[in-house]
């Protein structure tokens, strides 16, 4: 890359790392080119050449989060994950942590784009991205075989919007993931379900 084509891709990365910020603190909706511009350091004209419309850069956000770590692990990742591991419940406990891990770093961008989601087709396209990444994983823990009820109990612990309520009820951080895997185990041990 030229010189110049360099600080075009650092501008950018500056406009899309300030959106990302500003969407987790006041909403998606609510941040503004102007906010995004003054946060990145640049003018508003900048940010409007770089993202005409949300629609393109909600697609770049959504990339700049999942790259910084808010994105669930790949299913090559998880084989990674899950050597030496001999069971469903290993596995399931492995995959709890490192979603919650995920969400702990995504937290901000990951509450923006749920509760908005709606109203902005370029979030429900991350969101529904997140959700397919949660069924493979969850398949990966305890197999495609588990029935559709068990893996949906599961769906609904291991997701992100479970994770921010008991955040949110004040369970600290760092016991989050436990109080998840005491749950989803319930779930898994069920039998007939």
């Amino acid at each position: 890359m030229g010189e110049r084509a360099v600080e075009v891709h650092k501008t950018r990365d500056r406009i899309v790392h300030a959106a990302v910020r500003l969407h987790g603190e006041v909403g998606v909706r609510q941040t503004s080119w102007e906010a995004i511009g003054k946060r990145a350091g640049v003018s508003t004209a900048t940010v409007y050449r770089h993202f005409p419309t949300l629609a393109s850069l909600i697609p770049a956000c959504a990339q700049a989060a999942f790259a910084a770590g808010a994105q669930l692990p790949t299913p090559a990742q998880l084989a990674g994950l899950f050597q030496g591991l001999t069971t469903a419940t290993e596995r399931l406990e492995r995959v709890i942590a490192e979603s919650c891990r995920c969400y702990e770093r995504g937290e901000g961008w990951l509450d923006a784009s749920r509760k908005e989601a709606a109203g902005v087709p370029a979030l429900a396209d991350a969101v529904r991205t997140q959700d397919r990444a949660l069924d493979a994983i969850i398949a990966a823990a305890i197999g495609s075989r588990a029935a559709r009820p068990k893996k949906a109990a599961l769906k609904a612990l291991l997701d992100f919007p479970f994770w921010k309520s008991l955040i949110d009820a004040g369970v600290p951080r760092a016991k989050a993931p436990a109080v998840i895997a005491d749950l989803a185990l319930r779930v898994v041990e069920q039998p007939g379900r």
